[in-house]
């Protein structure tokens, strides 16, 4: 009977298989002789390549398997083939997997042990591309809100070694730091290097996904502050962290924020997106230094994101959608330590905290696009690195109202708890290329239902954003618009009662940060930002551009009187304009950004009263970054 394959991914699987177990004779020959006769490989080069080889072999070629599989891999159908090839999805657990491959991009070779893969993380272009599918395919959503490295790579249920793929990224600035979802990469001024690679090796219920990075940079000088002519406020001296401190940054509003880390260049190996955990069917129990990214935001997310390193975390999740009556649920539970940056103070018995988080959501099931959910951190002082992994529960913990003092008590509190809360939801409309997304957020709770009704923005932040995308008359050819709007400055409520800001503490005085980064927004705490962006998409390669604005550090001018002439226009605020694109292949994929920006009034610097006069201080600066990814197919 006729050997038949459903594609030619198929059949360069099946020819790898037979090379690799069989002695490749003439009489073995028939197997290629069958691929060329029937047109399987439609590239003519290809065809006369295989039939010389086909005639010539005379030896056993086990050890040609490699060498035969990457010669066909070349061939279109193998990389095209799980973005093409129609997938019969019968349940959330296959709809899953399914996603995750298609994310994944994996370029695999044939065999039970080994494998390459290309990690995915949870920024970049591969989420985007996926959630591209969400609109323009009505692909499935499982698993896109609650994310992290280890979740999204690899849908194998058996024993096997992956090699992860490295990636190379390059970050330069001109003028300033400029530092945003780039984990444990701090992108100062200078050049700027991440490069990762690894593996993931599952044995039984057992899985290590191994992904260390490796971050430098050049960190090199720039004037933090012209003193003389734009004086700071005062700093405690156990808190000037070396001269590199936000002097505002040291209370009420006290964070572990430095400007500047160091005068050295900077270098360091860290597990990075590394996990181990144990599969128990429809969850998972382990430990994990990776990013975690919770809530829909694609440039800013409220609770958790990349843009500090990792932290080490205990965690229990689910690895797949639990069906129940009001729907498909996801949820992630963490706890783990933070540890203070080298340059926040110069206590030694403070270097820890411990975190606690837990993240929901639920895809309704008469709303197919809706998914809506909600996530809530807990962090607290510590006396040890380990004691967070005993504080699960802190997650349900009262942490009360620790700012209800006035704004001219700049005293801090060390010892307790502090919490941000998040409500979020996701709606796709792929028959209108539609998506709409919005999460708020709280650092206090209402005190009553009456304080709910009377002051709901108290404590408040929120982001907003929506994406559209339609096809062209090129084909495969699409059109994208984004927006995105976050704010996390104080609400309108601290015209009557205190209030504090957003990531900062009275209690935890090192705030809501990870070695010396924030571990929500990329923004950061009292900020706000707009983003809006266009590209141009095809199969092979995108394009675009983007302008944006951000307003700094704004929550300072409620702890800081300057005079009446500056006060109402003296605001920290970046304008920017870019461009990116990115390209895909048999090579890997390559993406590059450059973003041109001013940032004016740069740390307050301005003295000389409004609108403008001459003595102010504004910095332009050009940041360019490339990645690279051999491996990973569009």
């Amino acid at each position: 009977m006729p050997i038949r394959w459903q594609s030619a991914a198929q059949a360069q699987l099946r020819l790898a298989y037979t090379l690799r177990t069989s002695r490749l004779t003439f009489g073995r020959t028939c197997v290629l002789k069958r691929l060329v006769d029937r047109q399987r490989f439609p590239n003519s080069t290809k065809a006369a390549e295989l039939r010389h080889w086909c005639l010539m072999a005379r030896f056993p070629v086990r050890s040609l398997a490699p060498i035969a599989w990457f010669a066909l891999a070349g061939l279109p159908p193998l990389a095209a083939a799980s973005a093409q090839d129609p997938v019969a999805i019968t349940d959330s657990s296959q709809a899953t997997d399914s996603i995750r491959a298609r994310a994944t991009q994996t370029f695999r070779v044939p065999s039970r042990w080994f494998t390459i893969e290309t990690p995915v993380l949870v920024t970049g272009d591969s989420v985007e591309r996926w959630a591209e599918g969400h609109r323009s395919k009505a692909q499935p959503t499982a698993g896109y809100l609650l994310r992290s490295s280890s979740s999204l790579t690899g849908v194998a249920r058996r024993s096997r070694i992956a090699l992860l793929a490295p990636s190379f990224a390059f970050v330069t600035n001109s003028a300033l730091p400029y530092s945003i979802n780039d984990g444990p990469l701090w992108a100062g001024r200078g050049a700027n290097y991440l490069v990762s690679a690894g593996a993931d090796i599952r044995l039984g219920r057992l899985r290590l996904y191994l992904l260390p990075e490796l971050a430098t940079s050049s960190n090199q000088y720039w004037q933090l502050r012209d003193s003389t002519r734009f004086p700071p406020p005062g700093t405690r001296e156990e808190r000037q962290g070396g001269g590199y401190v936000f002097p505002w940054f040291t209370g009420p509003y006290s964070i572990d924020l430095p400007l500047r880390f160091g005068d050295k260049s900077l270098s360091k190996v860290t597990a990075g997106q590394s996990a181990a955990l144990i599969d128990l069917g429809k969850a998972a129990v382990g430990w994990s230094t990776e990013n975690e990214w919770w809530g829909p935001g694609v440039r800013n997310s409220l609770v958790l994101s990349n843009n500090a390193p990792g932290f080490p975390h205990a965690f229990l999740r689910t690895t797949r959608p639990l069906s129940t009556p009001l729907g498909m649920l996801e949820a992630r539970w963490i706890a783990g330590t933070l540890t203070e940056s080298k340059y926040f103070d110069t206590t030694s018995g403070n270097d820890s905290r411990s975190i606690a988080a837990m993240g929901v959501t639920l895809n309704p099931r008469r709303a197919s696009g809706l998914t809506i959910g909600l996530a809530r951190a807990v962090y607290s002082t510590a006396d040890n690195a380990g004691a967070g992994y005993a504080r699960w529960l802190d997650v349900f913990r009262n942490t009360g109202h620790p700012n209800e003092r006035a704004l001219g008590d700049s005293s801090l509190t060390p010892g307790g708890s502090e919490q941000i809360f998040s409500l979020f939801s996701r709606l796709v409309l792929p028959s209108s290329g539609f998506e709409g997304y919005v999460e708020l957020a709280r650092t206090e709770f209402p005190k009553s239902l009456r304080d709910l009704l009377v002051t709901p923005n108290h404590t408040q932040g929120y982001t907003l954003g929506l994406q559209w995308s339609r096809a062209v008359r090129t084909p495969g050819a699409a059109l994208r618009l984004q927006g995105e709007l976050t704010t996390i400055e104080q609400s309108a409520s601290f015209r009557d009662r205190p209030i504090g800001s957003f990531y900062t503490s009275r209690r935890v005085i090192q705030g809501y940060t990870n070695e010396g980064q924030a571990l929500g927004a990329a923004i950061g705490p009292g900020a706000s930002g707009q983003w809006l962006a266009g590209d141009f998409l095809m199969p092979g390669w995108r394009g675009g551009i983007y302008l944006g604005r951000v307003r700094w550090h704004e929550d300072v001018r409620s702890v800081y009187n300057w005079p009446d002439y500056l006060e109402y226009c003296n605001h920290d605020v970046s304008f920017f304009v870019g461009g990116r694109a990115a390209a895909y292949g048999r090579f890997g994929s390559v993406s590059a950004d450059l973003n041109l920006a001013n940032r004016i009034n740069a740390f307050f610097q301005v003295q000389s009263g409004c609108p403008s006069g001459p003595s102010q201080l504004d910095i332009r600066n050009r940041t360019l970054s490339i990645t690279f990814a051999p491996f990973s197919r569009r």
